[in-house]
């Protein structure tokens, strides 16, 4: 009788997730890394239950002297500062904040880039018809679905711009032509009306060209040179123009932001200023591979089959172009967080009595010889939770990228 050979057992196969993790599990260091943030987190989580005193309580009663500046000891493990608060409370409760800072600025650059990169990479060379004047034709160019409608709001926008600069023209010639009108011959006033009436007359030859003209705009173009252009700013002092002028309460923004997040405005502002300020580089990354991956046989395939430019955009093109943004929101975090640390030691930033690793650091530089231990636990935290997260950063582009060894 005739026996059948047992056949192998073949390998299940695995998903490119599970490969991931299981690449990412041998690098050590970020493994190690991932362990600690993990605990970081968590420390942030629990705060109002770990740390041992309130972050900005000032100790009352007698000798008061006899505690400020107390260095390590088993009643403060940390020490105090000037004011007499617990150092450990401090940086237990600075996690909070610079973490916050750190994945929300991350996370939601992260986010705009993903989305402003695709765009420009998925249109790249297709004009967008921008604008389309209510009687004009739509011979040429390229009308997305998912900008459905865009066309009667652009009759809005087109035409609020043109009133907004008549009024402006108005506002700054106004009062010489009224007195040029009224028998002050001045050549001043004469040269204001002459240019008031030039404004007037472009505003409304450019009102006639809307009802008939067209708008032509590749967005790969538009959004290129928004990226070139936010490159070449300085970014540091950029930061502290900014974080000054709008934490002004004279400011339109900065009344809006006290008035909604009162003594966490400055935490508000600065986030929403590395988020304008941090898309760009991500949106590099995604607009290179997406315009790779629209040549691909199976972008073809969904568009044979009918499938609408969101649909193939953000279903089939953006979740294989995930592995540099995922390595980009790690550096991202990290980045964000030296950052704020950068500004508030400048005294730009997230300002007291808001607890952060980088204003405590700034308060501590006064007291550098006479208590160490004030800059050294800040410090300290900033630079090893900076460290894991490029860590994690390294091991996740390992293990994502199918050329690594690991």
């Amino acid at each position: 009788m005739a026996t059948i050979a047992a056949q192998p057992r073949q390998a299940q196969p695995q998903s490119t997730w599970a490969l991931a993790w299981r690449r990412f599990k041998k690098h050590r260091l970020a493994m190690a890394s991932l362990v600690f943030i993990i605990l970081l987190i968590l420390m942030a989580v629990f705060a109002p239950y770990i740390a041992p005193y309130d972050p900005t309580a000032q100790p009352t009663g007698e000798n008061l002297g006899a505690q400020y500046f107390n260095g390590p000891s088993a009643q403060h493990w940390l020490g105090t500062d000037d004011l007499g608060r617990d150092v450990l409370s401090r940086i237990i409760y600075g996690a909070r904040i610079s973490l916050l800072v750190g994945f929300t600025a991350a996370i939601a650059s992260v986010l705009i880039g993903t989305v402003l990169g695709t765009l420009a990479g998925y249109f790249s060379g297709k004009p967008f018809r921008f604008y389309l004047g209510p009687l004009a034709q739509a011979k040429e160019g390229w009308q997305p679905a998912l900008f459905a409608g865009w066309r009667v709001i652009s009759w809005g926008l087109y035409y609020l711009a043109l009133y907004l600069v008549a009024d402006l023209a108005w506002r700054l010639s106004g009062d010489d032509v009224r007195a040029y009108l009224g028998g002050e011959r001045s050549l001043g006033n004469l040269l204001s009306g002459l240019g008031l009436l030039v404004a007037w007359g472009a505003v409304a030859v450019a009102a006639i060209w809307g009802i008939w003209g067209t708008i032509r705009l590749d967005l790969d173009i538009v959004i290129s040179r928004v990226i070139d252009f936010v490159l070449t700013i300085p970014t540091l002092p950029l930061l502290l123009v900014l974080s000054a002028l709008l934490r002004d309460p004279n400011v339109v923004v900065g009344q809006w932001a006290q008035a909604a997040f009162g003594e966490s405005a400055s935490v508000f502002i600065i986030i929403a200023i590395l988020v304008v300020l941090g898309w760009t580089g991500t949106a590099r990354l995604i607009r290179g591979a997406i315009l790779s991956l629209r040549e691909q046989d199976f972008t073809a395939a969904a568009q044979a089959m009918g499938a609408g430019e969101g649909r193939i955009m953000f279903r089939h093109l953006v979740p294989n172009a995930l592995a540099p943004v995922i390595v980009s929101v790690t550096l991202g975090v990290g980045d964000a967080i030296v950052t704020e640390a950068a500004l508030s030691f400048l005294g730009f930033g997230i300002q007291p009595p808001v607890a952060t690793w980088g204003n405590m650091l700034s308060n501590a530089q006064e007291y550098i010889f006479s208590a160490p231990w004030l800059a050294l636990a800040p410090g300290f935290m900033i630079f090893v939770t900076v460290l894991a997260f490029n860590y994690m950063g390294d091991g996740l582009r390992d293990a994502l990228d199918p050329r690594s060894r690991l």
